[in-house]
Parts: structure tokens; sequence; C-alpha cells
């Protein structure tokens, strides 16, 4: 099984509600991990390859309240694809709101980007590894449900990302997506 059909589904996470004031997080619990990756430089995943190995620490945030602009702008000043949604004055996760959602539920339906505010269009209901979580585990839950990214949260606060380029070069040395992943951007 290659790496893109192997990268993605985890059987231990969190769910997270968006609704602010709402309890963010609870465990979800489902049927036992897959993993069907092999690494082309070791043969196989070491089983202690935690998320927080791989994971992007530090992830940019933004609160329910900012604008699609400053959105945009702090994905395009750190070349990423997405930024964390953080309920004002606590902190806690929310959601993520991805630049694919920016340009299909606003920009292509004629919202003003400078007026529409993240709560708007950001993606509500999904799930997010925590740091001890098993690698394992993640590229199992990320197949499943079909996503590029996962929050890591620790304490209903964001503590890094995970996507499938740092688990591509974490996992498969030498492949496409890992060598791509681990290249500088292309400005």
């Amino acid at each position: 099984m290659g790496l893109l059909s192997s990268i993605v589904s985890f059987s231990v996470g969190y769910a997270l509600a968006a609704k602010t004031g709402a309890a963010p997080i609870r465990r979800v619990r489902s049927g036992s991990a897959r993993w069907g990756g092999r690494s082309v430089s070791s043969g196989a995943l070491p089983r202690d390859v935690q998320v927080r190995d791989v994971m992007t620490a530090a992830p940019e945030t933004v609160t329910l309240d900012a604008t699609l602009t400053a959105a945009a702008r702090l994905m395009a000043e750190n070349d990423i694809g997405d930024v964390i949604v953080i309920e004002p004055g606590t902190e806690r996760v929310a959601g993520i709101v991805t630049d694919r959602n920016i340009t299909t539920r606003a920009v292509a339906e004629g919202r003003n980007p400078d007026t529409t505010t993240v709560e708007e269009i950001f993606s509500r209901d999904l799930v997010a590894a925590a740091p001890a979580d098993s690698v394992r585990r993640v590229i199992d839950l990320m197949e499943d449900l079909k996503v590029r990214r996962l929050p890591v949260v620790e304490a209903d606060r964001a503590v890094g990302i995970v996507s499938l380029g740092d688990l591509a070069v974490e996992t498969n040395v030498g492949s496409a997506l890992a060598e791509i992943s681990a290249a500088a951007p292309d400005r």
C-alpha cells in the first residue's frame, strides 16, 4: 500500500466542537489502527514514533472574529495552507480554516474578505491528535477522514499541527511526497 493510501486514519483522536463555550474536545474511540506503509530507509516505522516527533510545533492561529483577509495574509506570510481557529480570550481550539475554505466558502460566493469573519466559514467538526499519539494511528485516522492535516491539541490548546508532508518525511524517506515536503518554499 502506498503512502497516499496509507496516510490518513487514527483510532484514537479528539473530536472538536466549534460552538463558543461548548466543551471543545471529546475523546473518540474506534476500531484498531491499520498500517500498510513502509519506510524506504528502514523498512518499518519504529513503534515509539509519536506525533510530537513529527509535528510542526507552535502552529499559527486566528480568532473566530478575525477577517478572512487577516487569515489569508497569515497563510501567505508563513507559506502555509491553514490556520487553527481559537476562541477569543480562552485560546481553546474551535476548528480550522484553510485556503480552500476561503476560496470555496467565501470568494466563490462573492463575500468580501475584508468584512467576512473566520467564524462564518471555518471547518468546525474536526478531529485532532494528541502529542503522545502514535504516528501509525494518525496515519490511519487521516486516511479514514480523507484529510491532509490534523491539529495537535493538549488541554484544549493547539500545540502543533501534523500534515501528510510531515508524515511522508518521517515514514517514506525518498518518496516524491517526502522530497516535495522537505523542499524549501517555491516563491
